[in-house]
């Protein structure tokens, strides 16, 4: 599940670039509103990356939270930004945590990583085994239905985000696989542009999953979740859905 994207220095251009495409804000708001909603006391969100809505609930939310991600890179960049937070180096599919919490939240689209059923089962299997009894699984993921037509008709994705006088940029595209689940392989290009010269700086190619709605009420229905609340969220690149289960 290790990408390089997220190792070393594309670490660093990961989190200046995401900075520029995510509104951190509102999605801090959007998930502190909806933990306050159930009543939720503790957090841990898999998948912290490099610390951006970690840095908002520390600064602006009463309720524990803590971040786990599989990146060291990632953790080291979130803990220079939150240094009161508690980050873990960990796997979805496999954690136990010192003490379990009131919600486990998936943002982002760190459950597209989670490619084979089997991984799929383990890292529910993990998030129950974590949770307090009646406690909540609040996650998003891509949207298959809507958003497979969507990049069969647009090629060359291109983002771009200015950071102290240089221009990073990215052009991608997404090609569908014929594989059991529905798989996606993305190819980006990522540049660095400074002193009007352009360097290219990585070529990323990784395989992510997207699901259907009915696969995932599926999955969480085999593993014992019940679902309270599904959420259409427009997000900066992609349709998604924000399921709210409990145990």
């Amino acid at each position: 599940m290790a990408y390089e994207l997220y190792e070393g220095e594309m670490a660093k251009i990961f989190d200046i670039m995401y900075q520029k495409f995510i509104d951190y804000d509102a999605e801090f708001n959007f998930y502190n509103e909806l933990l306050k909603k159930y009543n939720c006391n503790s957090v841990l969100e898999i998948g912290s990356g490099t610390g951006n809505l970690a840095n908002r609930f520390s600064l602006l939310s009463s309720i524990n939270y803590q971040g786990m991600d599989y990146s060291l890179d990632m953790i080291k960049i979130a803990e220079e930004k939150s240094s009161n937070i508690k980050f873990i180096h960990g796997d979805m599919r496999n954690f136990k945590l010192e003490k379990k919490v009131d919600a486990i939240i998936m943002t982002g689209r760190t459950s597209s990583y989670i490619i084979s059923n089997k991984d799929l089962y383990n890292t529910l299997d993990s998030i129950s085994s974590n949770l307090n009894k009646k406690g909540f699984y609040i996650f998003d993921f891509i949207d298959a239905s809507r958003y497979i037509p969507h990049i069969l008709e647009n090629k060359n994705i291109q983002h771009i985000a200015n950071a102290e006088d240089t221009i990073y940029s990215r052009i991608g595209n997404w090609t569908p696989l014929e594989e059991d689940n529905f798989l996606l392989q993305w190819e980006a290009d990522y540049y660095v542009t400074l002193n009007n010269k352009k360097k290219h700086l990585k070529k990323d190619i990784s395989i992510v999953r997207v699901f259907t709605l009915d696969e995932i009420e599926l999955f969480l229905k085999i593993k014992g979740f019940s679902i309270i609340e599904i959420i259409d969220k427009r997000t900066y690149a992609y349709d998604t859905f924000v399921i709210v289960a409990t145990k």
